[in-house]
């Protein structure tokens, strides 16, 4: 993925502009010589990875320079300029229209100050290409560069760089378990660039949702390419700080292989258990603690047992070890829906997962969960009459901070497959059913549906707080604000579905260019 540096260098000798071939200035004797260095790290990208381009202004004559700080956010005299498939005619910025296009910029002076360049010194500034030139259309862009600062002119030679053809995958989703106030997601996918398929991942965030209409992506990082024929890319929830020191996991399976990203391992080199044959299902999310520990659970071959497989790592790992197999549960039969999730860090790092099978008359609730010893057991099973499962439909749990679990699932009745109906259940600490399950009618769905997800806000600020929505066989989206009525999305809802509650709630989307994109459902 990975190409040589690019340079783009040009010059400022005087008042006239250097030629367009030139790299080195030909300055008169005592005058001053000026370079502006470009330095993009490759040559080709994503539409969604960064592009940054790395800029040296360094003075090489034998006098000082003065002039305008061109790499402040009040500068209008150094403008760039792109050209390709996303701009035809060409796109001219300077860093001062890009602070006052950006609704969520704040302006922070009104002219550049001045400064000195002595001989041999220089300064440097970081471009992100991205946010000032926006562009998913794939091809070959040239990008230029003009400073006007009398009596000093001088034009760039330009240099290109490709965005490449690629498609996004299907992306998960990771929340920091019970804090107090919400500290934006984190997505990670595959992206396939040109049949390699490329591990991604990338932050998001609604605190400027006001500003800039809704959710703010930063741009994605390239993780590195994994072997073809990956699927299920998984990012795990946890209740570990988000600046805490403890490794950042990324999950994915491949056949009957479940491989797993962190310091030190590389994405071709990762951390690895064998399950012996592909799985019913890799239950999402795996779960991070506090202490470093990642946990997977798998739905073995068949659909007759759990089984909980530990990863371990930490920022000063030196060696790349297997995970291995600390837990197993019998299951009376296969599950047609699964969830996972764990505790606050402040009570502990028990992990609860629910199982929804279907039965002869309804479904049947189960809970398993983590012993002290860590151990898997299934401590409840709990028949809800009258109910069928909506395809692929998850639960969503929550532990509050006394231990309980709380469990919802949007589900259809026996009689009519468009019912909706939400089932909510709560257990004791001690993992049984604390009461009778709740069924609230959810109204008639406009036509059939082709996957459903629940969730609960698992922060302390507004823990609790339920969404749900059911996306419609026509590909609209039916939510929690049934009175609206179903509403047509910008991009494909993601299957599995997924929601997010930040300042509104949003619902996971694909951007086949961008990858995961959110969409309000306010």
């Amino acid at each position: 993925m990975s190409c040589p540096a690019l340079l783009m260098v040009f010059t400022l000798a005087g008042s006239a502009p250097t030629s367009p071939a030139s790299t080195r200035p030909s300055p008169s004797p005592g005058g001053p010589s000026v370079r502006l260095q470009f330095k993009l790290p490759k040559a080709h990208f994503t539409a969604a990875e960064e592009r940054v381009v790395r800029i040296t202004l360094r003075n090489e004559g034998n006098t000082p320079v003065e002039m305008r700080d061109p790499f402040r956010d009040a500068d209008q005299s150094l403008t760039y300029t792109l050209t390709g498939p996303e701009y035809p005619e060409g796109r001219s910025v300077s860093w001062r229209s890009f602070a006052l296009l950006d609704p969520a910029y704040i302006l922070t002076m009104d002219e550049a100050p001045r400064i000195r360049l002595d001989p041999g010194k220089a300064i440097e500034f970081v471009a992100y290409l991205h946010e000032w030139f926006p562009a998913t259309r794939p091809g070959r862009y040239r990008l230029s560069a003009q400073l006007r600062q009398e009596p000093l002119i001088a034009t760039a030679p330009p240099v290109e760089f490709d965005i490449m053809p690629s498609s996004a995958g299907p992306a998960s989703l990771g929340i920091y378990v019970g804090e107090a106030y919400e500290q934006g997601i984190m997505a990670a996918w595959l992206q396939d660039v040109g049949g390699q398929p490329v591990l991604m991942g990338c932050h998001y965030d609604d605190r400027d949702a006001v500003e800039v209409g809704g959710m703010s992506m930063q741009a994605a990082t390239v993780m590195g390419p994994v072997e073809p024929g990956s699927t299920e890319v998984l990012f795990p929830w946890s209740n570990a700080a988000p600046d805490g020191e403890t490794a950042e996991w990324f999950v994915w399976r491949k056949g009957a292989s479940l491989r797993a990203w962190a310091h030190p391992a590389t994405t071709l080199e990762p951390f690895r258990f064998d399950l012996g044959e592909p799985p019913e299902r890799v239950v999402r999310p795996p779960l991070r603690t506090a202490t470093g520990e990642l946990f997977v659970l798998v739905v073995g071959a068949g659909g007759r047992n759990l089984r909980l497989i530990r990863f371990h790592s930490t920022e000063e790992a030196t060696e790349v070890t297997p995970g291995r197999e600390v837990g197993r549960v019998h299951l009376p039969g296969p599950p047609v829906a699964a969830r996972a999730t764990l505790q606050p860090d402040s009570i502990g790092n028990g992990i609860s997962v629910l199982l929804v099978e279907e039965v002869q008359g309804g479904l049947d609730f189960h809970h398993v969960r983590t012993t002290r010893s860590g151990r898997l057991t299934r401590v409840a099973s709990t028949l809800v009459r009258g109910l069928r499962a909506l395809p692929q439909s998850e639960p969503g749990l929550w532990i509050d901070s006394a231990g309980r679990l709380h469990a919802v699932l949007v589900a259809a009745t026996l009689k009519d497959p468009q019912q909706a109906m939400l089932a909510e259940l709560r257990y004791r600490p001690d993992g049984r059913l604390e009461a009778p399950a709740r069924l609230k009618p959810l109204g008639r769905l406009p036509s059939a549906a082709r996957a459903a997800v629940a969730r609960y806000n698992p922060g302390t600020s507004r823990g609790g707080a339920l969404a749900w929505a059911v996306l419609l066989e026509d590909g609209r989206v039916q939510h929690h604000d049934m009175w609206q009525g179903p509403m047509k999305t910008r991009y494909p809802a993601a299957v599995p579905m997924e929601l997010y509650q930040g300042g509104y709630n949003y619902l996971l989307t694909v951007n086949p260019d961008l990858g995961p994109t959110f969409e309000s459902l306010e």
